[in-house]
C-alpha cells in the first residue's frame, strides 16, 4: 500500500502451489472503487491449467523453473497504489513472499494511463460464431498482451483455427476495420501446428503432449504431428504487443475464435480511468481444470448491437430443387423430412424430421454447425493430400423484422460457398464466391417499404468443408456502411431453441492423462 505518486517497476511473488489458483490478486490505483487488476495469482503470471509453474521469459513476465513469479510491466500511479492478495480457499496459506520495486515521485507525473489485467474462463466454450471474449475496454489506452490457455475438449475438431482473432477498435462495426487475423497458432506466430517455443514477444510455453517432429505417416511426408491436437491436450501461448502496439481512443473489444474447448486467458492493457466493469472471478471450485463454467455464470459481455433473432430449418440435402419453397411463405409449424445423416465425432445419427427452430446471429455470425457439423477426423476427410470433403448440405434461415418508414438498406453476407436470398417471397438472387476457398463478403441492396418483412436466405455447403466449419456472416448496414438502426426483430419465442447437437454427449468423460513433471492433477 503506497501513498503518493510513483511507478511500480517490478513485482516478485511466490507462494505454496496449492494456493496459486484459489488466491486472487487485485490492484487498485488512486483510490478507485473497482480494482484495475483482478486475476487468480497463477494466471496473472501466465500459469494455466492449474499447473504450479510454466517457466518462460518475456519482456513483461519471467516465471522461474519452480515457483518464482516476476512481472516487469510499469505501473504508474498518482496518489496511491494498493495490491491485495486474497486467500479464497478454506485453508490457511503460509510461506507467501513478495516485494515490489517502485519509483517515488515528488509530484504527480501526469501519466494518464493505468495498468490493467483481467482473467476470463469458459468450460466448455461456445462454437464458432460465438467467440471467446478476452477484453472489453472503454476509454483510451493500449493493449500490451495476452496469455492464453486451452485444453482440447471438442472431440470433433482441431482447436487451432476455431476462428479469427478480431480487434474492434473505437466502435468498429459490423466487422474489425484494421486487425482481423486467422487465429490459432498463427496468433502466436507459429504455423502448421503448435510447438514449444519462447520468443521475446510470442511463443508457446506449454504444448502437451509434445508433438513428434518426425514426419507423420501418410502420402505427404512433410506433414508433422503438430498439425493435429490430442483429446485432452493442453496448450499455453502468449503474445505481447510491445513493438507493434494496438492503441485505442474510445473502446477496444478483443475476441478469439473458439471451438467447444476449455479456455482461460489473461489480458493486459493500459487505459485511463474509469474502466468498464470486469466479468468477475468465479468461485474457487470453478477455476480448476475440468470443472464446468458456462458463459452465463460470468458477467455477460457488452453487446455490439449485432445479435439478431433468427429461425433456422435444416439440414437438408442440397439439390437443384430445394425441399422448401420460400416463395410460398413460411409455416413455422411445418415438419420436413430429411435423409441427412448427422455425424458427430464417431457417432452417425439416423435420418430424422426437421422443424423450424429458434437461434441467433451472434455478433454478426450465424453458427450453422449447430444445424449440421460434418465429421472432422483428418484422415477420413482426406486432408493428407489437402483435399476438402464436399458436403452437399443446405439450411434455411428466416429473419422477420419491421421498419417504421421506407428505407434503403444493405445486406452483407460473408460466405465461402453460396447464399440464396428471398424477401417477402420474391427471389433476390444468389450470392456466390467464385473460388470457394476464401471467405468473402457480398453486398445486396434492399429497398424496403414501411412495415413487416420476411427475409429468407439459404446457405449451402456443397463444395467446401474447411476444418468442419460452417457459419455465415450476416449484417444490416445503412447507406454509409454502418450498422443499420431502427429495425425491430421478431424473437420467435414460440419456437424451441436450436439443439446443440455437437455437444451430445458432452464432454468426453475419459480422464486426462499426463506425464508432465509439473502436472499437479493430484491436487484437485
Amino acid at each position: 500500500d503506497i501513498e503518493g505518486s510513483g511507478c511500480i517497476r517490478h513485482i516478485f511473488f511466490t507462494m505454496p502451489p496449492a494456493f496459486l489458483r484459489t488466491s486472487v490478486l487485485r490492484f487498485w490505483w488512486d483510490d478507485e472503487e473497482h480494482p484495475s487488476v483482478e486475476c487468480p495469482a497463477s494466471e496473472f503470471f501466465g500459469v494455466g491449467h492449474h499447473y504450479t509453474s510454466l517457466p518462460f521469459s518475456s519482456p513483461v513476465f519471467y516465471v522461474a523453473e519452480r515457483y518464482g513469479f516476476n512481472c516487469y510491466a510499469p505501473m504508474p500511479f498518482s496518489r496511491r497504489a494498493r495490491i491485495e492478495l486474497s486467500n479464497e480457499s478454506d485453508k490457511t496459506a503460509a510461506g507467501i513472499f513478495c516485494y515490489a520495486s517502485f519509483d517515488s515521485y515528488a509530484a504527480d507525473h501526469g501519466i494518464p494511463w493505468r495498468f490493467h489485467a483481467v482473467w476470463r474462463r469458459e468450460m466448455p466454450a461456445l462454437r464458432r460464431g460465438a467467440p471467446f471474449v478476452l477484453l472489453e475496454a472503454k476509454g483510451s489506452g493500449r493493449l500490451i498482451g495476452v496469455i492464453y490457455h486451452l485444453c482440447r475438449r471438442d472431440p470433433d475438431d482441431r482447436w487451432t483455427h476455431g476462428g479469427a482473432d478480431q480487434f474492434f477498435i473505437d466502435g468498429d462495426t459490423p466487422e474489425p476495420g484494421y486487425i482481423y487475423g486467422v487465429g490459432g497458432e498463427d496468433f502466436a506466430h507459429q504455423a502448421w501446428g503448435l510447438y514449444p517455443s519462447e520468443g521475446p514477444y510470442s511463443g508457446a510455453h506449454l504444448v502437451h503432449p509434445r508433438p513428434d517432429i518426425k514426419p507423420a505417416e501418410g502420402p505427404v511426408p512433410f506433414e508433422p504431428h503438430g498439425f493435429e491436437q490430442h483429446d485432452g491436450g493442453r496448450y499455453s501461448l502468449y503474445r505481447f504487443f510491445i513493438p507493434d502496439p494496438i492503441v485505442f481512443k474510445s473502446s477496444l473489444r478483443f475476441e478469439f475464435g473458439s471451438n467447444a474447448n476449455e479456455i482461460s486467458a489473461t489480458t493486459y492493457w493500459y487505459q485511463g480511468e474509469p474502466h468498464a466493469a470486469f466479468c468477475g472471478i468465479p468461485a474457487p471450485k470453478q477455476r480448476y481444470l475440468g470443472t464446468r463454467l458456462a458463459r452465463e455464470e460470468c458477467l455477460r459481455p457488452l453487446e455490439l448491437g449485432l445479435d439478431i433473432p433468427v429461425a433456422v430449418l435444416g439440414p437438408a440435402l442440397f439439390t437443384k430443387k430445394p425441399p422448401f419453397d420460400p416463395t410460398r411463405g413460411v409455416d413455422l409449424a411445418a415438419r420436413l423430412a430429411t435423409d441427412v445423416r448427422q455425424p458427430y465425432g464417431d457417432v452417425v445419427r439416423p435420418p430424422y424430421n426437421i422443424t423450424w427452430r429458434r437461434s441467433v446471429v451472434r455478433a454478426g455470425f450465424l453458427d450453422l454447425a449447430a444445424i449440421h457439423r460434418p465429421k472432422c477426423r483428418l484422415a477420413e476427410r482426406g486432408l493428407w493430400n489437402y483435399r476438402n470433403l464436399p458436403v452437399p448440405i443446405m439450411s434455411f434461415q428466416l429473419v422477420r423484422f419491421s421498419v417504421k418508414k421506407a428505407s434503403r438498406l444493405i445486406l452483407r453476407f460473408g460466405i465461402e460457398d453460396r447464399v440464396f436470398v428471398w424477401l417477402n417471397g420474391s427471389d433476390l438472387g444468389t450470392l456466390e464466391v467464385a473460388d470457394p476457398c476464401p471467405w468473402e463478403c457480398r453486398d445486396l441492396p434492399l429497398d424496403l417499404k414501411a412495415g413487416r418483412h420476411d427475409l429468407i436466405f439459404a446457405a449451402t455447403q456443397e463444395r467446401l468443408c474447411r476444418w468442419s466449419a460452417w457459419n455465415l456472416y450476416f449484417a444490416f448496414l445503412d447507406a454509409r456502411g454502418q450498422l443499420a438502426k431502427g429495425l425491430e426483430f421478431a424473437d420467435f419465442a414460440e419456437l424451441d431453441a436450436t439443439p446443440e447437437l455437437w455437444r451430445e454427449p458432452w464432454p468426453p468423460e475419459a480422464p486426462i492423462q499426463s506425464d508432465h513433471p509439473r502436472d499437479p492433477l493430484h491436487m484437485r
